[in-house]
Protein backbone atom coordinates (compact mmCIF):
# COMPACT_ATOMS: atom_id res chain seq x y z
CA UNK A 1 0.00 0.00 0.00
CA UNK A 2 2.85 2.39 1.17
CA UNK A 3 4.38 1.77 -2.71
CA UNK A 4 1.34 2.93 -4.15
CA UNK A 5 0.91 5.96 -2.24
CA UNK A 6 3.94 6.81 -3.64
CA UNK A 7 3.55 6.37 -7.07
CA UNK A 8 0.59 8.39 -6.49
CA UNK A 9 2.82 11.19 -4.87
CA UNK A 10 5.15 10.68 -7.92
CA UNK A 11 2.17 11.15 -10.38
CA UNK A 12 0.57 14.03 -8.43
CA UNK A 13 -2.22 12.46 -7.31
CA UNK A 14 -1.54 13.93 -4.20
CA UNK A 15 -5.56 13.86 -2.88
CA UNK A 16 -5.43 9.90 -3.99
CA UNK A 17 -2.20 9.51 -2.23
CA UNK A 18 -3.43 10.85 1.43
CA UNK A 19 -6.69 8.00 1.41
CA UNK A 20 -4.00 5.67 1.56
CA UNK A 21 -1.52 7.19 3.82
CA UNK A 22 -4.81 7.90 6.18
CA UNK A 23 -5.39 4.20 6.51
CA UNK A 24 -1.97 2.96 6.97
CA UNK A 25 -1.59 6.06 9.73
CA UNK A 26 -4.56 4.34 11.49
CA UNK A 27 -2.85 1.31 11.14
CA UNK A 28 0.73 1.99 11.99
CA UNK A 29 0.81 5.58 13.88
CA UNK A 30 4.66 5.52 14.47
CA UNK A 31 5.39 5.02 11.22
CA UNK A 32 8.29 7.03 10.34
CA UNK A 33 7.88 6.59 6.50
CA UNK A 34 4.00 6.95 6.51
CA UNK A 35 3.98 10.19 8.56
CA UNK A 36 7.10 11.33 6.17
CA UNK A 37 4.73 10.66 2.51
CA UNK A 38 1.42 12.16 4.63
CA UNK A 39 3.16 15.37 5.33
CA UNK A 40 4.93 15.41 1.72
CA UNK A 41 1.34 15.59 0.42
CA UNK A 42 0.47 18.20 2.20
CA UNK A 43 3.40 20.02 1.48
CA UNK A 44 2.87 19.28 -2.36
CA UNK A 45 -0.86 21.07 -1.98
CA UNK A 46 0.94 24.02 -0.62
CA UNK A 47 -0.42 22.97 2.80
CA UNK A 48 2.80 23.31 4.54
CA UNK A 49 0.88 24.28 7.96
CA UNK A 50 -0.51 20.93 8.18
CA UNK A 51 2.58 19.54 7.17
CA UNK A 52 4.62 20.72 9.42
CA UNK A 53 3.01 18.10 12.30
CA UNK A 54 4.29 15.02 10.42
CA UNK A 55 7.44 15.91 9.09
CA UNK A 56 8.06 16.29 13.10
CA UNK A 57 6.81 13.40 13.57
CA UNK A 58 8.52 11.09 10.78
CA UNK A 59 12.00 12.50 12.13
CA UNK A 60 10.89 11.87 15.71
CA UNK A 61 10.32 8.03 14.86
CA UNK A 62 13.20 7.98 13.63
CA UNK A 63 13.31 8.47 9.84
CA UNK A 64 17.06 7.25 8.58
CA UNK A 65 18.99 8.01 5.41
CA UNK A 66 17.96 10.25 2.37
CA UNK A 67 14.54 10.51 3.64
CA UNK A 68 15.56 12.05 6.87
CA UNK A 69 17.64 14.45 4.63
CA UNK A 70 14.24 15.36 3.05
CA UNK A 71 12.19 15.71 5.77
CA UNK A 72 14.64 17.97 7.65
CA UNK A 73 14.56 19.63 4.17
CA UNK A 74 11.14 19.74 4.10
CA UNK A 75 10.34 20.54 7.68
CA UNK A 76 12.35 23.79 7.30
CA UNK A 77 11.10 24.91 4.23
CA UNK A 78 7.38 24.73 5.59
CA UNK A 79 8.21 26.43 8.92
CA UNK A 80 10.28 29.27 6.34
CA UNK A 81 7.35 29.48 4.18
CA UNK A 82 5.17 30.28 6.91
CA UNK A 83 7.04 32.69 8.42
CA UNK A 84 8.28 30.33 11.49
CA UNK A 85 11.88 31.32 10.69
CA UNK A 86 13.44 30.34 13.87
CA UNK A 87 12.21 26.94 14.46
CA UNK A 88 13.39 26.98 10.38
CA UNK A 89 16.97 27.58 11.11
CA UNK A 90 16.96 25.00 14.07
CA UNK A 91 15.89 22.06 11.85
CA UNK A 92 17.90 23.19 9.34
CA UNK A 93 20.90 23.24 11.57
CA UNK A 94 20.07 20.03 12.98
CA UNK A 95 20.32 18.49 9.33
CA UNK A 96 23.75 20.19 8.72
CA UNK A 97 25.07 18.63 11.87
CA UNK A 98 23.78 14.77 10.59
CA UNK A 99 24.61 15.66 6.72
CA UNK A 100 26.91 18.80 6.75
CA UNK A 101 27.95 17.71 2.39
CA UNK A 102 23.79 18.61 1.94
CA UNK A 103 23.89 21.29 -0.09
CA UNK A 104 20.05 21.98 -0.28
CA UNK A 105 19.95 22.51 3.77
CA UNK A 106 22.45 24.96 3.37
CA UNK A 107 20.90 26.87 1.01
CA UNK A 108 17.91 26.36 2.74
CA UNK A 109 19.08 27.67 5.72
CA UNK A 110 20.52 30.59 4.28
CA UNK A 111 16.85 31.74 2.95
CA UNK A 112 15.79 31.45 6.59
CA UNK A 113 18.81 33.36 8.06
CA UNK A 114 17.60 35.96 5.42
CA UNK A 115 15.06 36.27 6.67
CA UNK A 116 16.15 36.75 10.20
CA UNK A 117 17.92 39.73 8.79
CA UNK A 118 21.43 37.75 9.08
CA UNK A 119 21.85 38.75 5.56
CA UNK A 120 25.57 38.51 5.59
CA UNK A 121 25.92 35.58 6.65
CA UNK A 122 23.19 33.91 4.53
CA UNK A 123 25.17 35.01 1.46
CA UNK A 124 28.78 33.85 2.83
CA UNK A 125 27.04 30.14 3.14
CA UNK A 126 24.83 30.76 -0.05
CA UNK A 127 28.32 31.21 -2.25
CA UNK A 128 29.89 28.46 0.01
CA UNK A 129 27.15 26.16 -1.22
CA UNK A 130 27.61 27.23 -4.71
CA UNK A 131 31.25 26.37 -4.83
CA UNK A 132 30.89 23.16 -3.02
CA UNK A 133 28.34 22.17 -5.67
CA UNK A 134 29.62 23.80 -8.86
CA UNK A 135 31.06 22.04 -11.89
CA UNK A 136 30.49 25.33 -13.36
CA UNK A 137 34.81 26.47 -15.28
CA UNK A 138 34.20 29.88 -13.95
CA UNK A 139 33.37 28.97 -10.66
CA UNK A 140 36.50 26.48 -10.33
CA UNK A 141 38.31 29.42 -11.91
CA UNK A 142 37.82 31.34 -8.94
CA UNK A 143 36.55 28.99 -6.27
CA UNK A 144 39.67 30.50 -3.93
CA UNK A 145 38.83 33.87 -4.60
CA UNK A 146 34.86 33.27 -3.96
CA UNK A 147 35.50 31.13 -0.93
CA UNK A 148 38.02 33.89 0.41
CA UNK A 149 35.06 36.77 -0.11
CA UNK A 150 32.60 34.82 1.46
CA UNK A 151 34.70 34.75 4.52
CA UNK A 152 35.29 38.98 4.39
CA UNK A 153 32.25 40.02 2.44
CA UNK A 154 32.81 43.92 4.83
CA UNK A 155 35.88 44.20 3.99
CA UNK A 156 37.81 46.62 1.60
CA UNK A 157 41.28 46.83 0.12
CA UNK A 158 43.22 49.38 -0.24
Amino acid sequence: MLNKAIKLIEAKQYEEAQTILRSLLDAFPKDAMIHFYYATTYDSLGLERKAIPYYEKAIDYGLEGELRQRALIQLGSSYRCTGQYEQAANVLKKGLKEFPDNVALQAFLAMALYHMREEKRAVSMLIHALVAASSDPWIKKYEKALVFYADHLDEIWN
